[in-house]
Formats: structure tokens, sequence, C-alpha cells
């Protein structure tokens, strides 16, 4: 099965690599695009930020402050 799953990452890894002419700027730069895709779509930072404070309080530590 793990042998399976390093074979797809592969395979995957090779295709962006072919699609991107292998070209490691090009590469980086797509990657880069598709978080800041990504990081709107899934996480809800304000949201985050609510659900951090209140895990540390839980566990004894201070809420943390924004650049802290």
């Amino acid at each position: 099965m793990a042998d399976e799953i390093i074979e797809e990452l592969w395979r995957i890894k090779d295709d962006m690599a072919r699609e991107h002419g292998y070209d490691i700027e090009r590469l980086a730069a797509y990657l880069r695009r598709r978080e800041r895709e990504w990081s709107r779509q899934v996480l809800d930072s304000s949201a985050t930020q609510g659900s951090r404070e209140q895990t540390d309080s839980v566990q004894g530590e201070s809420p943390r402050r924004p650049g802290a």
C-alpha cells in the first residue's frame, strides 16, 4: 500500500514539473497562486483567531496578539 502512495505522489510531482516545463520558477509561481486560492476557499482567519484564543485559554496560556 505505501509503495502505491509513493508512486502516486511521484507521478503527480512529475506531471506538475512537466506542465511547467521543468522550470522551478514557473512551478513555484504556480504553487504560490494555488496556495492563495486555497487559503481563501478553505480558511476563514477571523473564525480561526477566536478558536485559537479559546484553545490557548483552556490550556492555561494567554491569548496571542497579532504579530507577537
